[in-house]
């Protein structure tokens, strides 16, 4: 599953040719997402990951195998998007991560947040990686089920609003939604987190969107 998004200039006039190359790696001839990009002092073999307790249950590790890259695994249980806007600036410095793999909003979701303050937060996050020549994906929701049916609809109106944040901002985009369907293959009986499968398919959507 390839995903398109829009051309956009970065880092002004100097660096426009530099991102029209990497965002064309995003289209589909062949080129995985970054072809071309000016990585600047960050290694493009390292991809950051960040995320609350869905990213803790290990696709980080498993997506590593799979593109024989390293991943370090930023992952705290019951973070919220302003956790990884706080968190984000620390750890481009420390790490400096070709890439960040960025999947909050669920626990946004599941506690009433302001939707323009999560999408608020995501923003800052991928604009702190495009300052730091780092490429950001932003992945969508995983659909939520059982005691957690709840908050559906809002984890559902967040995932949209990031799909266009991600267009907007010309991020990479994992559709996590999209690819568990009605969620019911890919989530524990707790209708949250994912089973192995689904931490399985979660790395499979964040290849094809880096691939």
């Amino acid at each position: 599953m390839k995903t398109h998004v829009r051309s956009r200039c970065w880092l002004g006039a100097a660096a426009c040719l530099a991102a029209a190359v990497l965002l064309a790696g995003c289209e589909d001839d062949g080129s995985p997402l970054g072809s071309g990009h000016d990585f600047g002092e960050n290694n493009p073999d390292l991809y950051l990951a960040m995320g609350d307790s869905i990213t803790a249950y290990g696709w980080p590790s498993i997506l590593a195998g799979r593109a024989g890259k390293g991943v370090a695994n930023y992952s705290q249980g019951g973070a919220r998007t302003g956790s990884g806007a706080g968190a984000i600036g620390g750890l481009l410095g420390r790490y400096r991560p070709g890439y960040v793999l960025i999947l909050y909003g669920s626990n946004d979701a599941i506690n009433g947040a302001d939707p323009d303050v999560s999408i608020g937060n995501l923003r800052a996050m991928v604009q702190a990686a495009k300052a730091n020549r780092t490429i950001p994906v932003l992945g969508t929701l995983p659909p939520m089920d059982g005691v957690h049916s709840l908050y559906a609809g809002a984890a559902r109106a967040l995932s949209g609003r990031i799909r266009s944040l991600a267009g907007a901002e010309g991020a990479g985009l994992a559709d996590v939604e999209r690819a568990f369907g009605d969620g019911s293959a890919y989530l524990q009986p707790d209708g949250l987190h994912p089973t192995p499968a689904g931490s399985e398919r979660i790395a499979a959507v964040f290849y094809d969107a880096l691939h």
